[in-house]
Protein backbone atom coordinates (compact mmCIF):
# COMPACT_ATOMS: atom_id res chain seq x y z
CA UNK A 1 0.00 0.00 0.00
CA UNK A 2 1.31 3.54 -0.88
CA UNK A 3 1.79 5.72 1.83
CA UNK A 4 0.22 8.77 2.56
CA UNK A 5 2.91 11.04 1.14
CA UNK A 6 3.13 8.64 -1.79
CA UNK A 7 -0.75 9.15 -3.09
CA UNK A 8 -1.88 11.22 -5.79
CA UNK A 9 -5.33 11.42 -6.57
CA UNK A 10 -7.64 13.12 -8.71
CA UNK A 11 -10.34 15.76 -6.70
CA UNK A 12 -12.52 15.99 -9.41
CA UNK A 13 -16.14 14.75 -8.63
CA UNK A 14 -18.74 14.08 -11.34
CA UNK A 15 -20.99 11.29 -11.97
CA UNK A 16 -24.73 10.69 -12.95
CA UNK A 17 -26.16 8.73 -10.36
CA UNK A 18 -28.84 5.67 -10.97
CA UNK A 19 -31.53 4.57 -8.68
CA UNK A 20 -30.24 1.53 -8.81
CA UNK A 21 -26.78 -0.10 -9.48
CA UNK A 22 -26.41 -3.71 -7.99
CA UNK A 23 -24.00 -5.96 -9.52
CA UNK A 24 -24.81 -9.36 -10.41
CA UNK A 25 -22.90 -11.72 -8.01
CA UNK A 26 -22.17 -15.26 -8.73
CA UNK A 27 -25.25 -16.77 -7.30
CA UNK A 28 -27.09 -15.26 -10.14
CA UNK A 29 -29.51 -14.08 -7.21
CA UNK A 30 -30.92 -10.85 -9.00
CA UNK A 31 -33.96 -9.45 -7.51
CA UNK A 32 -34.61 -5.41 -6.46
CA UNK A 33 -34.48 -4.95 -2.56
CA UNK A 34 -38.41 -3.64 -1.71
CA UNK A 35 -37.00 -0.55 0.44
CA UNK A 36 -34.76 0.20 -2.65
CA UNK A 37 -37.11 0.64 -5.25
CA UNK A 38 -40.42 1.80 -3.03
CA UNK A 39 -38.77 5.73 -3.32
CA UNK A 40 -39.16 5.56 -6.97
CA UNK A 41 -42.53 4.32 -6.70
CA UNK A 42 -41.69 0.64 -8.32
CA UNK A 43 -44.29 -1.81 -8.61
CA UNK A 44 -41.72 -4.03 -7.20
CA UNK A 45 -42.15 -2.51 -3.92
CA UNK A 46 -45.04 -4.29 -2.74
CA UNK A 47 -43.62 -7.10 -0.41
CA UNK A 48 -46.01 -9.91 -2.55
CA UNK A 49 -45.17 -9.07 -5.85
CA UNK A 50 -41.41 -9.11 -4.91
CA UNK A 51 -42.00 -12.04 -3.20
CA UNK A 52 -43.04 -13.59 -6.01
CA UNK A 53 -40.73 -12.48 -8.09
CA UNK A 54 -37.70 -13.80 -6.45
CA UNK A 55 -39.79 -17.47 -5.73
CA UNK A 56 -40.25 -17.59 -9.24
CA UNK A 57 -36.97 -16.62 -10.43
CA UNK A 58 -35.32 -19.10 -7.87
CA UNK A 59 -37.56 -21.99 -9.09
CA UNK A 60 -36.94 -21.67 -12.78
CA UNK A 61 -33.00 -21.31 -12.38
CA UNK A 62 -33.40 -24.39 -9.99
CA UNK A 63 -35.09 -26.57 -12.58
CA UNK A 64 -32.98 -25.14 -15.48
CA UNK A 65 -30.25 -26.73 -13.64
CA UNK A 66 -31.11 -29.80 -12.38
CA UNK A 67 -32.20 -30.36 -16.71
CA UNK A 68 -35.65 -29.86 -16.82
CA UNK A 69 -36.73 -28.24 -20.32
CA UNK A 70 -39.53 -25.84 -18.62
CA UNK A 71 -41.60 -24.57 -21.77
CA UNK A 72 -40.25 -21.30 -22.69
CA UNK A 73 -43.30 -20.14 -24.67
CA UNK A 74 -45.76 -20.72 -21.81
CA UNK A 75 -43.30 -19.34 -19.36
CA UNK A 76 -43.13 -15.46 -21.35
CA UNK A 77 -46.98 -15.79 -21.59
CA UNK A 78 -47.37 -16.06 -17.85
CA UNK A 79 -44.80 -13.80 -17.01
CA UNK A 80 -46.60 -10.93 -19.45
CA UNK A 81 -50.46 -11.38 -17.85
CA UNK A 82 -48.51 -10.43 -14.63
CA UNK A 83 -47.04 -7.64 -15.96
CA UNK A 84 -43.38 -8.97 -15.49
CA UNK A 85 -41.57 -7.91 -19.06
CA UNK A 86 -37.89 -8.62 -17.75
CA UNK A 87 -35.92 -10.58 -20.45
CA UNK A 88 -33.94 -13.72 -20.05
CA UNK A 89 -30.48 -12.76 -19.01
CA UNK A 90 -26.90 -14.19 -18.02
CA UNK A 91 -24.77 -12.71 -15.48
CA UNK A 92 -20.89 -12.58 -15.99
CA UNK A 93 -17.63 -11.17 -13.99
CA UNK A 94 -18.10 -7.86 -15.98
CA UNK A 95 -21.96 -7.53 -15.43
CA UNK A 96 -25.18 -8.41 -17.29
CA UNK A 97 -25.56 -10.01 -20.88
CA UNK A 98 -28.94 -10.18 -22.86
CA UNK A 99 -26.77 -11.21 -25.79
CA UNK A 100 -26.21 -14.78 -25.03
CA UNK A 101 -29.87 -15.05 -25.38
CA UNK A 102 -30.21 -13.28 -28.47
CA UNK A 103 -31.81 -9.65 -27.16
CA UNK A 104 -30.41 -6.71 -27.15
CA UNK A 105 -32.15 -3.12 -25.20
CA UNK A 106 -30.97 -0.01 -26.64
CA UNK A 107 -29.87 1.94 -23.51
CA UNK A 108 -27.36 3.92 -21.93
CA UNK A 109 -25.11 1.33 -20.09
CA UNK A 110 -25.84 -2.17 -19.31
CA UNK A 111 -29.44 -2.80 -17.83
CA UNK A 112 -29.47 -2.92 -14.32
CA UNK A 113 -29.56 -6.31 -12.20
CA UNK A 114 -33.31 -5.59 -11.41
CA UNK A 115 -34.58 -5.78 -14.77
CA UNK A 116 -33.38 -9.10 -16.03
CA UNK A 117 -34.10 -12.37 -15.10
CA UNK A 118 -30.84 -14.11 -14.30
CA UNK A 119 -30.98 -17.57 -15.32
CA UNK A 120 -27.57 -18.49 -15.00
CA UNK A 121 -23.98 -17.02 -14.00
CA UNK A 122 -21.40 -17.85 -16.69
CA UNK A 123 -17.89 -16.97 -16.01
CA UNK A 124 -16.74 -17.24 -19.62
CA UNK A 125 -18.90 -15.58 -21.76
CA UNK A 126 -17.00 -16.51 -25.10
CA UNK A 127 -17.63 -20.12 -23.88
CA UNK A 128 -20.82 -19.79 -23.44
CA UNK A 129 -21.80 -18.91 -27.30
CA UNK A 130 -19.51 -21.01 -28.83
CA UNK A 131 -21.53 -23.84 -27.20
CA UNK A 132 -25.11 -22.20 -27.76
CA UNK A 133 -28.36 -24.17 -27.53
CA UNK A 134 -27.20 -27.82 -26.20
CA UNK A 135 -26.90 -25.61 -22.67
CA UNK A 136 -30.22 -26.23 -21.49
CA UNK A 137 -30.15 -22.30 -19.82
CA UNK A 138 -29.06 -20.94 -23.07
CA UNK A 139 -32.27 -23.19 -24.75
CA UNK A 140 -34.74 -21.52 -22.48
CA UNK A 141 -33.40 -18.55 -22.70
CA UNK A 142 -33.04 -17.64 -26.41
CA UNK A 143 -36.42 -19.35 -26.79
CA UNK A 144 -38.31 -17.30 -23.82
CA UNK A 145 -36.62 -13.53 -25.16
CA UNK A 146 -38.13 -14.58 -28.57
CA UNK A 147 -41.66 -15.18 -26.86
CA UNK A 148 -41.58 -12.27 -24.96
CA UNK A 149 -40.55 -9.34 -27.47
CA UNK A 150 -43.00 -10.85 -30.02
CA UNK A 151 -46.35 -10.84 -27.66
CA UNK A 152 -48.28 -7.69 -28.63
CA UNK A 153 -48.40 -7.05 -25.14
CA UNK A 154 -44.70 -6.62 -24.75
CA UNK A 155 -44.61 -2.72 -24.44
CA UNK A 156 -40.61 -2.20 -24.92
CA UNK A 157 -40.94 -3.30 -28.47
CA UNK A 158 -38.90 -0.40 -29.68
CA UNK A 159 -36.61 -0.66 -27.04
CA UNK A 160 -34.98 -4.27 -26.67
CA UNK A 161 -34.96 -6.41 -29.83
CA UNK A 162 -33.38 -9.76 -30.96
CA UNK A 163 -30.12 -9.19 -32.06
CA UNK A 164 -29.92 -9.29 -35.41
CA UNK A 165 -32.84 -6.50 -35.61
CA UNK A 166 -30.55 -4.45 -33.62
CA UNK A 167 -28.06 -3.03 -35.70
CA UNK A 168 -24.62 -1.19 -35.07
CA UNK A 169 -24.78 0.54 -31.71
CA UNK A 170 -25.07 4.40 -32.13
CA UNK A 171 -20.94 5.87 -31.72
CA UNK A 172 -20.80 7.65 -28.70
CA UNK A 173 -18.13 10.69 -28.42
CA UNK A 174 -17.48 13.16 -25.07
CA UNK A 175 -17.84 16.03 -27.31
CA UNK A 176 -21.27 15.38 -29.30
CA UNK A 177 -24.63 14.85 -28.84
CA UNK A 178 -26.31 11.51 -28.56
CA UNK A 179 -28.74 11.75 -31.14
CA UNK A 180 -30.67 8.41 -29.67
CA UNK A 181 -29.58 7.70 -26.52
CA UNK A 182 -32.46 5.21 -25.49
CA UNK A 183 -34.56 3.47 -27.86
CA UNK A 184 -35.19 3.01 -31.50
CA UNK A 185 -37.24 6.21 -32.23
CA UNK A 186 -37.87 4.94 -35.96
CA UNK A 187 -39.62 1.73 -35.15
CA UNK A 188 -42.75 0.94 -35.92
CA UNK A 189 -43.64 -1.28 -33.13
CA UNK A 190 -46.93 -2.23 -34.15
CA UNK A 191 -50.08 -2.67 -31.96
CA UNK A 192 -49.99 0.09 -28.83
CA UNK A 193 -49.83 -0.91 -25.62
CA UNK A 194 -51.40 1.46 -23.26
CA UNK A 195 -48.70 2.59 -20.95
CA UNK A 196 -47.53 6.30 -20.05
CA UNK A 197 -44.51 5.53 -21.13
CA UNK A 198 -45.36 4.18 -24.45
CA UNK A 199 -47.95 6.73 -25.45
CA UNK A 200 -44.91 9.55 -24.70
CA UNK A 201 -42.53 7.18 -27.24
CA UNK A 202 -45.06 7.43 -29.77
CA UNK A 203 -46.39 10.65 -29.83
CA UNK A 204 -49.48 9.53 -28.91
CA UNK A 205 -51.21 12.64 -27.41
CA UNK A 206 -54.55 11.48 -27.04
CA UNK A 207 -53.93 7.76 -25.15
CA UNK A 208 -51.43 10.10 -22.95
CA UNK A 209 -54.17 12.77 -21.85
CA UNK A 210 -56.32 9.61 -21.02
CA UNK A 211 -53.95 7.80 -18.73
CA UNK A 212 -52.82 10.67 -17.08
CA UNK A 213 -56.19 11.95 -15.93
CA UNK A 214 -56.74 8.06 -15.32
CA UNK A 215 -53.90 7.48 -12.93
CA UNK A 216 -52.19 11.27 -12.21
CA UNK A 217 -50.28 9.38 -9.67
CA UNK A 218 -48.41 7.35 -11.81
CA UNK A 219 -47.10 10.79 -13.90
CA UNK A 220 -43.42 10.30 -12.83
CA UNK A 221 -43.54 6.56 -12.15
CA UNK A 222 -40.15 4.86 -13.61
CA UNK A 223 -40.21 1.59 -15.95
CA UNK A 224 -37.74 -0.93 -15.27
CA UNK A 225 -35.24 0.94 -16.71
CA UNK A 226 -35.40 4.08 -14.82
CA UNK A 227 -37.16 6.47 -17.28
CA UNK A 228 -40.31 7.88 -16.22
CA UNK A 229 -42.73 9.10 -18.84
CA UNK A 230 -41.18 12.43 -19.50
CA UNK A 231 -38.18 11.12 -19.98
CA UNK A 232 -39.03 8.76 -22.65
CA UNK A 233 -41.04 11.66 -24.53
CA UNK A 234 -37.52 13.85 -24.15
CA UNK A 235 -35.48 10.46 -25.51
CA UNK A 236 -37.98 10.46 -28.91
CA UNK A 237 -37.85 14.01 -29.21
CA UNK A 238 -41.65 13.75 -29.27
CA UNK A 239 -42.03 17.72 -28.35
CA UNK A 240 -46.08 17.10 -27.64
CA UNK A 241 -46.07 14.17 -25.82
CA UNK A 242 -43.11 15.94 -23.53
CA UNK A 243 -45.44 19.34 -23.68
CA UNK A 244 -48.49 17.23 -22.38
CA UNK A 245 -46.91 15.58 -19.46
CA UNK A 246 -44.98 18.79 -18.43
CA UNK A 247 -48.81 20.76 -18.43
CA UNK A 248 -50.04 17.90 -16.14
CA UNK A 249 -47.23 18.17 -13.51
CA UNK A 250 -44.37 15.96 -14.77
CA UNK A 251 -41.04 15.93 -12.86
CA UNK A 252 -38.37 17.52 -14.96
CA UNK A 253 -35.99 15.85 -12.04
CA UNK A 254 -37.84 12.54 -12.79
CA UNK A 255 -38.28 9.77 -10.59
CA UNK A 256 -39.17 10.96 -6.30
CA UNK A 257 -35.65 8.36 -6.06
CA UNK A 258 -33.98 10.39 -9.24
CA UNK A 259 -32.04 14.03 -8.68
CA UNK A 260 -31.60 16.68 -11.72
CA UNK A 261 -27.89 14.90 -11.94
CA UNK A 262 -29.66 11.35 -12.40
CA UNK A 263 -28.81 10.03 -16.26
CA UNK A 264 -32.04 8.73 -16.26
CA UNK A 265 -33.80 12.08 -15.35
CA UNK A 266 -35.76 14.19 -18.34
CA UNK A 267 -33.42 17.02 -17.91
CA UNK A 268 -30.47 14.71 -18.39
CA UNK A 269 -31.66 13.01 -20.73
CA UNK A 270 -32.27 16.61 -22.14
CA UNK A 271 -28.66 17.69 -21.85
CA UNK A 272 -27.15 13.98 -23.73
CA UNK A 273 -28.96 15.11 -26.69
CA UNK A 274 -27.98 18.47 -26.62
CA UNK A 275 -32.07 19.46 -26.50
CA UNK A 276 -31.20 23.27 -26.31
CA UNK A 277 -34.92 24.47 -26.21
CA UNK A 278 -36.09 21.46 -23.90
CA UNK A 279 -33.89 22.07 -21.47
CA UNK A 280 -34.93 25.84 -21.45
CA UNK A 281 -38.79 24.66 -20.97
CA UNK A 282 -37.82 22.65 -18.16
CA UNK A 283 -35.88 25.33 -16.99
CA UNK A 284 -38.65 27.50 -14.91
CA UNK A 285 -40.01 24.08 -13.35
CA UNK A 286 -36.51 23.51 -11.19
CA UNK A 287 -35.16 25.54 -8.43
CA UNK A 288 -32.12 27.60 -9.56
CA UNK A 289 -30.19 25.00 -7.03
CA UNK A 290 -31.21 21.90 -9.42
CA UNK A 291 -30.29 23.49 -12.51
CA UNK A 292 -26.93 25.09 -11.64
CA UNK A 293 -26.20 21.48 -10.44
CA UNK A 294 -26.52 20.54 -13.97
CA UNK A 295 -22.95 21.57 -14.56
CA UNK A 296 -20.16 19.71 -15.49
CA UNK A 297 -16.62 19.82 -14.20
CA UNK A 298 -13.48 19.00 -16.15
CA UNK A 299 -12.93 15.49 -16.09
CA UNK A 300 -9.32 14.20 -16.32
CA UNK A 301 -8.47 10.94 -18.74
CA UNK A 302 -7.51 8.09 -16.10
CA UNK A 303 -4.77 6.84 -18.92
CA UNK A 304 -3.02 10.01 -18.57
CA UNK A 305 -3.40 10.50 -15.46
CA UNK A 306 -1.84 7.04 -14.53
CA UNK A 307 1.13 8.32 -17.11
CA UNK A 308 1.26 11.66 -14.65
CA UNK A 309 1.51 9.31 -11.76
CA UNK A 310 4.68 7.82 -13.25
CA UNK A 311 6.39 11.23 -14.01
CA UNK A 312 4.86 12.89 -10.38
CA UNK A 313 6.83 9.87 -8.58
CA UNK A 314 10.38 10.09 -10.53
CA UNK A 315 10.09 14.24 -10.51
CA UNK A 316 9.05 13.92 -7.09
CA UNK A 317 12.34 11.69 -6.12
CA UNK A 318 14.60 13.98 -7.53
CA UNK A 319 13.53 17.19 -5.08
CA UNK A 320 12.81 14.70 -2.39
CA UNK A 321 15.76 15.77 -0.03
CA UNK A 322 14.32 19.63 -0.29
CA UNK A 323 10.71 18.68 -0.12
CA UNK A 324 11.50 16.44 3.49
CA UNK A 325 12.32 19.72 5.25
CA UNK A 326 8.81 20.58 5.17
CA UNK A 327 6.09 18.56 7.54
CA UNK A 328 3.89 16.58 5.62
CA UNK A 329 0.73 18.49 3.83
CA UNK A 330 -1.87 18.72 2.04
CA UNK A 331 -1.37 20.32 -1.88
CA UNK A 332 -2.92 21.00 -4.60
CA UNK A 333 -2.17 21.62 -8.52
CA UNK A 334 -4.92 23.81 -9.67
CA UNK A 335 -5.88 24.25 -13.27
CA UNK A 336 -7.42 25.92 -15.79
CA UNK A 337 -8.90 24.29 -18.03
CA UNK A 338 -10.62 25.82 -21.78
CA UNK A 339 -13.65 25.26 -23.82
CA UNK A 340 -11.58 22.63 -25.57
CA UNK A 341 -10.10 21.00 -22.43
CA UNK A 342 -6.39 22.18 -22.94
CA UNK A 343 -4.70 23.26 -19.45
CA UNK A 344 -4.34 27.12 -19.82
CA UNK A 345 -2.44 27.45 -16.59
CA UNK A 346 -1.34 25.45 -13.66
CA UNK A 347 -0.69 26.09 -10.07
CA UNK A 348 0.66 24.50 -7.17
CA UNK A 349 -0.87 25.86 -3.84
CA UNK A 350 0.20 25.88 -1.59
CA UNK A 351 3.65 26.32 -3.16
CA UNK A 352 6.45 24.50 -1.90
CA UNK A 353 9.78 24.77 -0.51
CA UNK A 354 11.39 24.42 -4.42
CA UNK A 355 10.10 27.12 -6.98
CA UNK A 356 12.04 24.28 -9.70
CA UNK A 357 9.60 21.83 -8.44
CA UNK A 358 6.60 23.40 -8.62
CA UNK A 359 7.42 24.54 -12.23
CA UNK A 360 8.33 21.13 -13.72
CA UNK A 361 5.56 19.57 -12.10
CA UNK A 362 3.32 21.97 -13.54
CA UNK A 363 5.16 21.71 -16.63
CA UNK A 364 4.69 18.00 -17.11
CA UNK A 365 1.27 18.00 -15.85
CA UNK A 366 -0.30 20.16 -18.31
CA UNK A 367 1.82 18.46 -21.39
CA UNK A 368 0.86 14.72 -20.18
CA UNK A 369 -3.00 15.15 -18.35
CA UNK A 370 -5.74 15.12 -21.22
CA UNK A 371 -8.91 16.71 -19.75
CA UNK A 372 -13.21 17.01 -20.96
CA UNK A 373 -13.86 19.97 -20.83
CA UNK A 374 -16.55 21.80 -18.39
CA UNK A 375 -20.04 21.97 -19.39
CA UNK A 376 -22.72 24.84 -17.92
CA UNK A 377 -26.26 23.47 -17.55
CA UNK A 378 -27.20 23.50 -21.15
CA UNK A 379 -24.32 20.94 -21.82
CA UNK A 380 -22.46 23.50 -23.85
CA UNK A 381 -18.77 23.39 -23.32
CA UNK A 382 -17.30 26.13 -21.26
CA UNK A 383 -13.67 27.16 -19.36
CA UNK A 384 -13.45 25.56 -15.65
CA UNK A 385 -11.06 25.15 -12.58
CA UNK A 386 -9.88 21.45 -12.15
CA UNK A 387 -7.39 20.29 -9.43
CA UNK A 388 -5.36 17.29 -8.34
CA UNK A 389 -4.64 17.14 -4.52
CA UNK A 390 -1.88 14.68 -3.21
CA UNK A 391 0.62 15.11 -0.36
CA UNK A 392 4.03 16.26 0.01
CA UNK A 393 6.94 16.66 3.07
CA UNK A 394 7.98 14.47 5.80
Amino acid sequence: MLSRRCALAGALALGLSACSGDEPGSDGALVPEGEAVAVCNDFRADPKVLASMRAGDIALRRALASGASPDAAAEAASAIARGDFRLAAATTPKGVSLDLYNAQCRLLGSPAAWSIRALAFVPDLAAAEGRGADVPATAFGRQYNAALMADPHYPYRDICRPVSDVGPEPEIRPDEPISQPYGFADLQSGEAVDTMGYAARHNAVGQLRRLVEARPQDIDKPDMFGLTPLAWAIAYQRWRTADVLIEAGASPTGARCQTAIDRQSPLQVARLMRWTDMIGRLRSYVSEEEFASLRQNPRYDDASLADFNRAFFQIKHRYDPILRQRRFSRYELQFTIDEAGNSTSCELVPASNSAEFDAELCEVAMKVVRWTPARDAFATTVSGDAKLVFGLGK
